[in-house]
């Protein structure tokens, strides 16, 4: 591949829309030119940015189907010099037409806040990153993951220590709906239970390595030993992943239920594996393989959250309870919360909940008391950070980056 053909498919790989080997061809022309190199470099965060950021102007109608269309046409569909005259369709020869006065307005704005997106996000901010949208966070390493659901272009978006953003593009059968995620061994999971599908990501290659089928409404997930837990909320089932194999225990009777109320969540301890079900109140203790039920703890409510503090169990419930439980499972402390908190992170001596009805909650965990409370947009998702600080995963606001006590990083 020469460096013209390599700037005609540059976009183009960039998006995800060519063939195998046309970005295989390309990649390699790149690991030995410069130029073409900086090229890519240069406008990989503008087409990443351009495609998720709110548009500047509206686009006129058709025009971003015209836009991918003409980066989807390989140099033999282009006309050449000397070539013979083709038969096109209509929808080709309107892909192939000059942008109107309206589209060329657009993609100079767009380029331009883009160019100036892709920059401000280096700075340390506590507005949105870039995103319009996240549903899911998480700390891997220096790196932050973010998973969007029903998003077009890049429903995975990893933000290095520089800033620096890259887009993952997945082919799926429908838009994707995140519930949970983890980080272990260098890798990124993620659930998607809208393709029923555990997504396994290189963090370091930024590469989607494999797929595991979590069917029946996936929201929990715990990684350890080399195993993968995956607890679905719908179907009750507790999958257990070991390399090709899997092994499925089924703690409670499948019950139907709107896709927003997947959830539930799984705790891997040295000894033991726990899991809700939120639908029964109950708190399952398993052997650590995850394949025989040691104890039930019957909680009651609708308990959806895990963690680990102090070598205590903390329980969050749904319907506005946090729980401390005792060696056998009885509830020693308990907390009334205000709202429906459904996520759950510990941090030192702290608790941060999130409230999809825009609260996020701190708690003092030795006094076992509400200490603070902010308001944000919706939030989904909150993760503690290697700094000290938090990443919180906002449905409306984006990823935003806070300090312990809530303010902004």
């Amino acid at each position: 591949m020469d460096c013209a053909t390599c700037r005609e498919e540059l976009g183009a790989v960039l998006l995800g829309l060519t063939d195998a080997p046309t970005a295989d061809t390309l990649r390699r022309h790149l690991a030995d030119c410069p130029e073409c190199a900086g090229e890519a470099a240069r406008l990989e965060p503008l087409l990443g940015a351009l495609l998720t950021a709110p548009d500047p102007v509206p686009m006129p109608e058709g025009a971003r189907e015209r836009l991918l269309a003409s980066a989807r046409l390989r140099p033999e569909d282009r006309s050449q010099a000397g070539a013979p005259v083709q038969t096109i369709s209509a929808a080709q020869s309107a892909a192939r037409r000059p942008p109107t006065l309206a589209l060329r307005r657009w993609l100079a704005l767009g380029l331009g806040a883009a160019a100036a997106l892709a920059a401000w996000t280096v700075w340390p901010t506590a507005a949105p990153l870039n995103l319009r949208h996240a549903d899911v966070v998480i700390s891997a390493g220096d790196v932050l993951v973010t998973a969007r659901s029903e998003v077009a272009g890049y429903p995975l978006v990893l933000r290095a220590a520089s800033g620096h953003l890259r887009g993952v593009v997945l082919r799926q059968a429908r838009p994707a709906w995140y519930t949970e995620g983890v980080y272990a061994g260098g890798r990124a999971y993620l659930l998607d239970a809208a393709n029923e599908e555990l997504v396994v990501l290189n963090v370091a290659d930024s590469k989607v390595e494999r797929t595991y089928p979590v069917p029946g409404g996936a929201a929990g997930l715990a990684v350890q030993g080399g195993r993968v837990f995956v607890k679905s909320a719908a179907s009750g089932e507790l999958r257990i992943f070991e390399g090709e194999h899997c092994f499925v225990n089924v703690l409670s009777r499948r019950r139907e239920m709107p896709q927003a109320e997947y959830m539930d969540a799984v705790l891997a301890l040295p000894g033991a594996v726990l899991t809700t079900q939120h639908t029964t109140g109950q708190v399952f203790v398993l052997s650590p393989d995850g394949q025989q039920v040691r104890a039930t703890y019957e909680v009651g409510g609708a308990p959806v959250g895990l963690a680990g503090w102090r070598g205590k169990v903390l329980v969050l419930d749904v319907q506005g309870r946090l729980l401390q439980l005792g060696a056998q499972g009885q509830i020693e402390r308990r907390l009334k919360l205000p709202g429906h908190p459904d996520k759950l992170s510990v941090m030192d001596n702290r608790a941060y909940l999130t409230d999809r009805g825009g609260r996020v909650s701190v708690i003092d965990l030795p006094a076992f008391r509400m200490t603070q409370q902010r308001t944000f947009g919706k939030p989904m998702d909150i993760v503690a950070l290697p700094s000290g600080g938090l990443a919180l995963a906002d449905a409306q606001l984006g990823v935003m980056l806070l300090r312990a006590d809530l303010s902004a990083s």
